[in-house]
């Protein structure tokens, strides 16, 4: 799974990079929209992008961001068919790896998509644009993300599970627990002798005390009536 977590890295960093140019994004998304006359309709697919790109991208600098764009998700569906063999491997099924399978699938209608916090992308937005056309096409990246760190976390784990334990290890566990027991048993008997020598000698203080008449010692001694001296 270093593999997966390296590629994940890496692309984190491009999104960083993208998310910085994502009003670029959102302008080219624009013209071209405005030159395929779908000035009505929302992005709503992979596919769209890369249909604007091909046939209606009106200078270098569109071509460059969609570029990017269309890059991440080819290294997202890069990543996703390695943990998905991994997946068979371990015959380990995910609900989160068959939600990221759709979400990455070029035709998948990405429009209804909103990327929540801690994700920012819906707030660099207008509210109009945001409800109405570009809230999925700048939520599919951070989304497709999160689902490949879960199933990332999940894989490790399953591994981890697979893993089979060693005689060396089955013999040494006993041990450690046999003696950690055995510390805390004594640790508690200590605990419990100190409390009852503590009670003993608070007792026998106060026996001492009422043998040596020390209750007694603030009255004056007894005389007999009769005469006092003068």
């Amino acid at each position: 799974m270093n593999e997966v977590r390296e590629r994940l890295l890496s692309i984190e960093q491009k999104h960083k990079l993208f998310k910085q140019q994502q009003f670029i994004f959102i302008a080219a998304l624009g013209r071209s929209r405005e030159q395929a006359r779908e000035k009505a309709e929302p992005v709503s697919s992979v596919a769209q992008v890369q249909k604007y790109m091909t046939h209606h991208c009106s200078n270098a600098t569109d071509r460059r961001i969609f570029s990017l764009f269309l890059d991440i998700m080819a290294h997202l569906e890069a990543v996703l068919k390695l943990v998905e063999s991994t997946s068979s491997t371990l015959n380990h099924s995910s609900e989160a790896l068959e939600t990221c399978k759709k979400l990455l699938s070029s035709n998948c209608n990405i429009s209804q998509l909103q990327a929540q916090y801690p994700h920012d992308e819906i707030n660099r937005l207008s509210c109009n644009e945001a409800r109405n056309y570009y809230g999925g096409v700048v939520s599919v990246i951070p989304l497709a993300l999160d689902l490949l760190k879960v199933i990332s976390f999940e894989l490790t784990r399953a591994a981890d599970q697979a893993l089979p334990s060693t005689p060396k290890t089955t013999n040494s566990l006993p041990q450690p627990t046999a003696a950690v027991a055995s510390n805390a048993e004594s640790t508690h008997e200590e605990q419990s002798k100190q409390s009852t020598c503590t009670s003993k000698i608070s007792k026998s203080a106060k026996v001492t005390c009422k043998s040596r008449g020390e209750w007694h010692a603030g009255k004056p001694a007894w005389r007999p009536p009769g005469r006092t001296r003068k």
